[in-house]
């Protein structure tokens, strides 16, 4: 049996939870989202708690997953998710104008990239932003795009990274041996 599936999900007064036919929708003050939810499971929403149970024995992991995706979207409804991204190379640099990042990461020109709906951009300085949105896999699937743009050289270190992300660096090939 999942062990976090059998908790309930506990929401405050500020947060909507509704139910349709395979979806849940959940509004707060930092926006709405809508959970799918797989055959075989159910969700049960009373007063502040969102119960999650399977019909099957053998739907434990799908279980798992509607708990996981119903907790991050409580959770981004009312806190948010934000990750900080810092850029790391002699002269590289990012400015943030609204909705833009304009990167200058080596390439021969600037690179402007645009943010989707629902996910926002502050400048800490010129060699790091944060983003921040609601929703934890599109905010994910955007600093996964602006990595690709300058992936990480494993020699030297340099490129894209999102901070606190381990990185191991290679060895140099050793001369004369």
């Amino acid at each position: 049996m999942s062990r976090l599936a059998s908790k309930p999900i506990v929401f405050d007064s500020a947060v909507k939870v509704t139910l349709r036919e395979n979806e849940v929708l959940v509004k707060g003050p930092r926006g709405e989202l809508t959970v799918p939810v797989s055959q075989g499971i159910t969700v049960t929403v009373e007063e502040t708690k969102i119960r999650v149970d399977r019909t099957r024995d053998d739907l434990r992991a799908h279980q798992g997953l509607v708990w996981s995706l119903l907790h991050n979207a409580v959770v981004g409804v009312t806190t948010g998710f934000s990750k900080k991204l810092e850029i790391v190379g002699k002269g590289w640099r990012s400015t943030v104008k609204g909705n833009i990042i304009n990167l200058q990461v080596g390439h021969t020109h600037p690179v402007d990239f645009e943010l989707p709906k629902g996910v926002s951009a502050a400048q800490d300085n010129p060699g790091s932003f944060t983003l921040t949105s609601h929703d934890k896999q599109l905010l994910g699937q955007t600093a996964a795009n602006i990595k690709s743009l300058r992936p990480i050289e494993p020699y030297k270190l340099k490129g894209i990274r999102i901070t606190g992300q381990p990185i191991r660096q290679k060895q140099r090939k050793a001369a004369g041996v």
